[in-house]
């Protein structure tokens, strides 16, 4: 999915699959991304501020 840019304030994104999702620019400010599967490198690009991430155990995602 391309979400680049994407605003998704306080959106919940618990349990999503964005494994593949560019989120280069997204708003993700205040987003639930519990449980999400996404990686490291993606969120490097996104805004996060106060986002609730948690890791899900799997290696390389968060």
């Amino acid at each position: 999915a391309d979400l680049e840019g994407a605003d998704l304030r306080g959106a919940d994104l618990s349990f999503a699959h964005l494994t593949y999702a560019n989120l280069k620019g997204a708003n993700l400010c205040g987003a639930n991304l519990t449980s999400a599967k996404v990686t490291e490198e993606q969120l490097v690009y996104a805004k996060t501020n106060r986002s609730t991430i948690m890791p899900t155990g799997r290696k390389g995602f968060w």
